[in-house]
């Protein structure tokens, strides 16, 4: 799960927007002697793109550091709700047939190397997230998506976005080099389209580094998307797709002036997986309360032990272990531990292309009988969250008020709620398949909960015919992006309130289908949710798509996973977050006392 935010998985693209406060003053805040200049973050991933836009983009913590350095027209908080992010811009809906909607840029909003934020960054953004150049006309999510057809000549790949979904049915946005205001307009009703205006590159800095000018507000790249010049667009989406890349482990940063940001933050530099932001002069809203903003990645079980050295100020998980509450506790007044249910949830992701070792739907489907869901929830959730369940749908969660309804409606989930050994083993023999089946499952290098978790998967199937190999992988998503390297995969993800987050996980060709799975039918379902306004239509839709997902399975969810927020006595500001934006949605306003 990083404007708008789409949903490595359903997690959300782009910059989340959710630092905005009203504007005051001119970016600069007076220094306070009492408090410190710097609060240290703990996360167990390195951010790894300024561009979570893209399909390479897998880092949940991009979504952390966009909180603070990349804004869009709306604003997520906690409780999952979209409030108008009026620092940034309006909007207004102007006609529902067809869905028109009118933004207008701030008058003062620039970037930090002052560039105005105007009508080339709009632009780009449609050239990149709509699908237009990808080459085949389809929107890359599915076989009977629909999108704009691509110009004569246009190459395949031009833009490598994670998502077109919603950004397919806007029609070329028009507008002069320069201007503040934009309009999207669609070709179908779209049920998201309030969180869509986001993702907002800096169009000066890849129109440069594509060998366009960025004189005259951008004026050549404008005309190149205008005039669907492929040949002059070709150069500035590689740059778009691979450019804002950082280099494994975040060992450094690119140029600055590759990088502006858009929110109160802005980069400042990076070693060693410690990623500094530093006090953005040029933003226009409220400054930021701290100097220094510090992402440092810290493994998952040495948390409570750099918060108790002050090494870290803050950190939250949304997957904690018994232990790293238990040792929290042990700290006393010393620090402020706030646990609660989490829209995030685990889940295991099979490779089901043509390749894949499970082709071949009955293996998925003997598969999901044999992992021990019962027993992942009672050694890893209960402990901290006593009312965890199995989680039984892949699009919702118990958190959120649709779950009964809908789990209700889809029996086929209860033929997987307990382990049946011999069920699964009759599945692999009707499939044919060689057993012991060899299935190396992928998790995060360094987690002990996963390696706990594949032991125990392990230890269930296989008794089932399956001969299950962990496989901790330091960069994880890198390697689910390219297929052949592994069998399984279990990792969070998170659940959300917008209708189409998850398409791009499940839909053919999906840029967060990991796995190669295709399904015309869930692909058709998809589609016709994309374009359905009325949310109890578009629920009984997902009641299809949950069925249909038991049925012909692609991975195996697991629980919803508990989440926790720890930090210092002498910070103030955090507050318990239980989306994918997380700890960082107001790190704007935190503080922390001198000395």
């Amino acid at each position: 799960m990083a404007g708008v935010c789409a949903v490595l998985t359903g997690v959300l693209v782009a910059g989340c927007g959710t630092a905005s406060s009203p504007p005051d003053g001119d970016g600069t805040a007076p220094t306070t002697p009492e408090l410190a200049d710097t609060i240290t973050v703990g996360i167990d991933q390195p951010p790894d793109t300024y561009n979570p836009g893209t399909a390479e983009s897998s880092s949940i913590y991009n979504a952390y550091v966009g909180n603070l350095t990349q804004q869009a027209f709306t604003t997520a908080r906690p409780d999952g709700t979209l409030v108008p992010n009026e620092v940034y811009g309006t909007y207004v809906k102007t006609s529902d047939d067809p869905l028109t909607v009118e933004y207008t840029f701030a008058a003062d909003a620039v970037w930090s190397d002052g560039t105005p934020i105007d009508f080339d960054d709009a632009l780009l953004a449609w050239a990149a997230l709509s699908g237009a150049y990808s080459g085949d006309g389809a929107t890359g999510e599915g076989d009977d998506a629909e999108g704009d057809a691509p110009a004569e000549g246009a190459r395949p790949g031009l833009f490598g976005a994670a998502s077109t979904s919603g950004w397919a049915l806007v029609e070329k946005l028009e507008g002069e080099p320069g201007d503040k205001t934009f309009t999207m307009v669609f070709s179908e009703p779209y049920p998201d389209w309030e969180v869509l205006a986001g993702g907002f590159m800096p169009a000066h800095v890849a129109a440069e580094e594509g060998g366009l000018s960025a004189a005259d507000d951008g004026a050549e790249l404008v005309e190149a998307i205008r005039t669907d010049d492929v040949e002059a667009l070709a150069p500035v989406a590689e740059f778009w797709s691979t450019g804002w890349s950082f280099p494994d482990g975040l060992t450094s940063l690119p140029d600055l002036d590759l990088i502006p940001a858009s929110g109160p933050y802005r980069y400042e530099s990076a070693a060693e997986g410690a990623l500094t932001l530093v006090r953005n002069e040029r933003w226009w809203g409220e400054p930021a309360r701290t100097e220094h903003l510090v992402f440092a990645t810290v493994g998952a079980d040495e948390m409570v032990q750099a918060l108790e050295n002050g090494e870290i100020d803050v950190f939250d998980q949304a997957n904690p272990t018994t232990d790293m509450v238990t040792r929290l506790s042990a700290l006393g007044d010393a620090v402020h531990v706030e646990t609660g249910e989490s829209l995030a949830y685990s889940r295991l992701d099979l490779d089901s292309s043509s390749t894949g070792v499970f082709d071949d739907v009955r293996v998925r489907q003997a598969f999901g009988r044999c992992v021990p869901r019962q027993d992942l929830v009672d050694k890893f959730a209960r402990p901290i969250e006593p009312d965890s369940e199995i989680l039984q749908l892949r699009e919702l969660v118990p958190a959120q008020a649709a779950y009964d309804q809908v789990l209700d409606q889809v029996p086929v989930a209860a033929e997987y709620r307990d382990v049946d050994l011999e069920g699964a083993r009759a599945l692999l023999a009707e499939a044919r398949v060689s057993t012991p089946l060899r299935v190396r499952v992928l998790y995060a290098a360094g987690s002990t909960l996963r390696a706990d978790q594949v032991a125990l998967v392990a230890a269930s199937c296989n008794q089932a015919g399956f001969a299950v190999e962990g496989r901790p992988d330091p960069d994880l998503f890198g390697t689910l992006a390219q297929r052949g390297g592994w069998d399984a995969a279990i990792f969070g993800w998170y659940a959300s309130e917008l209708v189409t987050a998850g398409e791009s996980s499940y839909v053919t060709g999906g840029g967060l289908n990991f796995g190669g799975y295709s399904n015309r039918e869930v692909d058709r379902l998809w589609t016709e949710l994309g374009r359905e306004t009325d949310r109890a239509a578009a629920l009984e839709l997902r009641t299809r798509l949950e069925r249909l997902l038991w049925e012909d399975p692609y991975n195996v969810p697991l629980y919803a996973n508990p989440g926790l927020l720890a930090y210092s006595s002498v910070v103030s500001g955090p507050a318990y977050n239980p989306t994918q934006y997380g700890s960082s949605w107001n790190a704007q306003t935190w503080t922390k006392a001198s000395g």
